[in-house]
């Protein structure tokens, strides 16, 4: 469909739009705006390709039918999108103020939200974060890689994008070094990351995101959670847009990777069904339980399909928007949310993922194995760094951080692309000088 814009958005202002660098329009009448140049320059990024060779939950070698990390991405941001149109046509909030939501900036941002992900999933975060800290008292985490990515690796230099969606991907706006408690390294040799979007080094990109903020609103957004003994320490809230992104990611999870789970018999049909069946009370379930029912009596693939899109029908059209009157940015004053009857379903279902499918020990076995090759393959890239590319050699030389180069390498690896570097570092058998 054609979606069309107000003329005049008030939900968006001048440094909304603002870059970190101002650059002229490659053409004099540029007919696109600030954040549909944003989804344009994320959509032939290097590092957008790279999904499709990442794991999402199931590895990328397994098979050619589950979700990769650029499915997913694809499908976060579909769900998002809807949204979008769902909330600017119905919200009162919204619609008496004559603001709508940006759909190509959400676009942009739910496409960009996993860039930094590493090879191998959560094993291969956990490895770079505990070599990390190993070799130079530093860490690493998924969505800091991901600003990192935007504003400084990817084309060399970032993408530039507007401020505006760099906040919409600032899920977790806390400095890496705040966040973390080493006594998680230390005394459980437990090297899950902080959740955290910004690294020491980029406190300057993140200075400069917050910088629209009064002191009120910078006080609000960067709210902590009660901190717990061995825990690193949470942040409470994001901005609207992000709000949005974390709904359609958590959706996607609890509906497309369940899918996956059922066509693959990780998970039985008759145990979503028993979930559903705790949760009828939601308006629309009760059809969903039918047309699943139907699979179950006719072993129709073409039903747990059906279903599984009226679900996501049912969570999309579910989200609600909130106001915070005593704050009057609109990145802040709104926030998207789902009532708890909602949230718990989709709980149910991530957690019916994790238990069926993630922690099954052939799935484990992979994972370690990817955090394994990590680990191996830090060790030899920072022992001897002639085995690095040359860009990267000559960062090193000229000051950078040998530690942070190594990891920015490994870290932007697709699975398949590591899995040949390790054979060509470690492997006896022949290899050639264009096999990767």
């Amino acid at each position: 469909m054609i979606q069309t814009k107000l003329n005049s958005n008030s939900l968006y202002d001048a440094k909304d739009v603002q870059r970190i660098k101002e650059l002229p329009a490659r053409s004099g009448h540029p007919v696109r705006d600030d954040f549909e140049r944003d989804y344009s320059r994320i959509v032939h990024s290097a590092a957008f390709r790279r999904l499709q060779s990442k794991t999402q939950v199931i590895g990328v070698g397994e098979g050619d039918f589950h979700r990769t990390r650029l499915t997913h991405s694809m499908e976060v941001a579909q769900i998002a999108r809807g949204i979008v149109l769902s909330l600017n046509l119905k919200s009162n909030h919204l619609n008496k103020e004559y603001k709508q939501i940006d759909t190509s900036l959400i676009e942009a941002a739910a496409l960009a939200h996993d860039f930094g992900h590493p090879p191998f999933g959560h094993q291969g975060e956990r490895a770079l974060n505990e070599m990390m800290y190993k070799k130079a008292r530093s860490g690493f985490e998924g969505n800091a890689q991901t600003l990192r990515i935007l504003t400084r690796l990817e084309r060399g230099v970032g993408l530039n994008l507007t401020r505006a969606t760099l906040l919409a991907i600032l899920k977790y706006p806390i400095k890496f070094d705040e966040a973390v408690d080493e006594s998680r390294y230390i005394d459980l040799s437990q090297f899950s990351p902080p959740k955290s979007n910004i690294y020491p080094e980029d406190s300057e990109i993140f200075n400069w995101l917050l910088s629209p903020f009064n002191d009120k609103e910078k006080d609000f957004y960067l709210t902590l959670e009660a901190k717990l003994a061995n825990e690193h320490k949470q942040t409470c809230y994001k901005t609207f847009e992000c709000s949005i992104i974390e709904l359609a990611d958590d959706i996607a999870y609890a509906t497309h990777d369940l899918e996956d789970a059922m066509r693959l018999d990780f998970i039985k049909v008759e145990e979503v069904i028993e979930l559903l069946k705790n949760n009828n009370q939601i308006n629309g379930v009760s059809a969903v339980i039918e047309k699943f029912e139907k699979e179950v009596k006719g072993h129709l693939s073409e039903q747990i399909k059906d279903a599984t899109a009226d679900l996501i029908s049912i969570f999309i059209s579910s989200v609600k928007i909130k106001v915070r009157d005593e704050l009057k940015h609109s990145r802040l004053r709104y926030y998207a949310y789902h009532d708890k009857e909602i949230r718990d379903l989709i709980k149910s279902f991530k957690n019916l993922v994790y238990s069926n499918v993630i922690r099954l020990p052939r799935v484990q076995t992979i994972e370690w194995k990817g955090g394994h090759i990590i680990r191996e393959m830090f060790n030899a890239f920072f022992d001897e760094t002639k085995l690095l590319p040359l860009e990267d050699q000559e960062l090193i030389k000229n000051g950078h951080d040998k530690a942070r180069v190594v990891c920015d390498y490994i870290a932007g690896m697709t699975d398949s692309y590591a899995l040949k570097m390790f054979s060509r570092l470690y492997e006896a058998r022949e290899s050639r000088l264009f096999d990767i």
